[in-house]
């Protein structure tokens, strides 16, 4: 990128009412009246954003039921008639939810490029810097269900090939319509650091002693296939109606996710003690920049500037504030009902992150 932007959301923000409510009776089907919605949706998330001072945009996810919609929609073979769970919580010690995703159990097959859809659309009424979102190969990873999934891909290896060749397809595509900037959503790297986490790896068949070494090769394998490309990968602990799924601080993944993965900037999740201290940061090896996601989108508290300018020299104690950046913890709307918030909040919350990083960076 040609310049090193300080703000950005994550991806997701909230859905109008109108729009939830055509999206739920048409199940997936498209029609010319949902269309018309997204897109009036879509220019109403690029105004807010570029109204708020935000360096890099986004569509808002207005096109998507699901965050992980790029995998599981753009590419064929995958059912919601069978899951792999994942509990959420919302901090009082029980599980509340689960969110039930979708597994493969057919071959592979590109349908469409959900992101690409996006951008183009986005490019056309911005002339703001923007990215494409899309899940990461951790999330792929899990969607090979033993006793499903093997009655098409024998192992999770096999699928895992097919899933990151059609990823890579998906990418290149992106990049000859001419994207920048691609952010790799990644939130089960976190699972590696609890133990409610690590159990649900072992629920899908996965070592959690040898998967995050493999999922690094995966996602660079990807990244580095494209070198002219900036790309963002994205930590978050879960986001599903103001819940999360697991909790603890980077220590365990720190020192070796940071260090060999090849993306560009990373994007932490830091809004809570869930995340832990900015310790971890000292990993980050010269040359990469984090995007610290101080600003939460579960609660509708608003943070102040002053509270977030101390939490970035906080964080300058263990990495150069020049390699800082600022966003939200994660979207504001991961799946179709959003977090627990107002779009009154929403906006008051990206005013303040566009006034601080301009405060700071200039």
């Amino acid at each position: 990128m040609e310049t090193q932007p300080r703000s950005e959301v994550i991806g997701s923000l909230l859905r109008p009412p109108r729009l939830k409510e055509a999206m739920e009776r048409a199940n997936g089907r498209p029609s010319e009246e949902l269309r018309r919605l997204q897109d009036r949706a879509v220019l109403d998330a690029i105004r807010l954003q570029e109204d708020c001072g935000i360096d890099v945009i986004t569509d808002g996810e207005m096109r998507r039921m699901y965050w992980f919609d790029p995998l599981t929609e753009s590419l064929s073979g995958y059912g919601r008639d069978v899951a792999a769970p994942v509990p959420f919580t919302s901090g009082e010690g029980v599980s509340l939810e689960e969110l039930r995703l979708p597994a493969v159990n057919a071959p592979l097959s590109i349908a469409r490029n959900l992101p690409l859809e996006e951008v183009q659309y986005l490019r056309e009424h911005t002339d703001r810097a923007f990215k494409a979102t899309l899940p990461g190969l951790t999330y792929a990873s899990v969607l090979w269900v033993p006793g499903v999934s093997d009655r098409v891909y024998p192992d999770r290896e096999e699928y895992l090939r097919e899933a990151v060749r059609l990823v890579k397809e998906l990418v290149a595509q992106l990049v000859e319509a001419g994207v920048a900037y691609v952010q790799f959503d990644s939130p089960r790297y976190t699972h590696l650091v609890s133990e409610e986490g690590r159990a649900n790896l072992r629920r899908v068949g996965l070592d959690p002693e040898s998967w995050l070494g493999q999922m690094i090769a995966l996602d660079n394998e990807v990244m580095e296939a494209f070198p002219e490309v900036t790309f963002g990968l994205h930590l978050c602990r879960g986001n599903h109606r103001s819940m999360w799924s697991v909790e603890g601080g980077y220590d365990e993944i720190a020192e070796r996710l940071f260090t060999e993965i090849a993306a560009n900037r990373l994007m932490l999740e830091y809004d809570s003690p869930r995340s832990g201290t900015f310790a971890p940061l000292r990993f980050v090896p010269e040359g990469k920049t984090v995007v610290l996601g101080l600003i939460t989108t579960k609660q509708p508290e608003v943070e102040s500037a002053d509270v977030l300018r101390r939490r970035l020299e906080e964080a300058s104690e263990h990495i150069p504030l020049e390699r800082l950046a600022l966003s939200p913890q994660c979207g504001f709307a991961s799946t179709l009902p959003g977090n627990k918030v107002t779009e009154d909040v929403q906006r008051r919350k990206l005013e303040v992150l566009g006034d601080v990083a301009r405060a700071v960076w200039g």
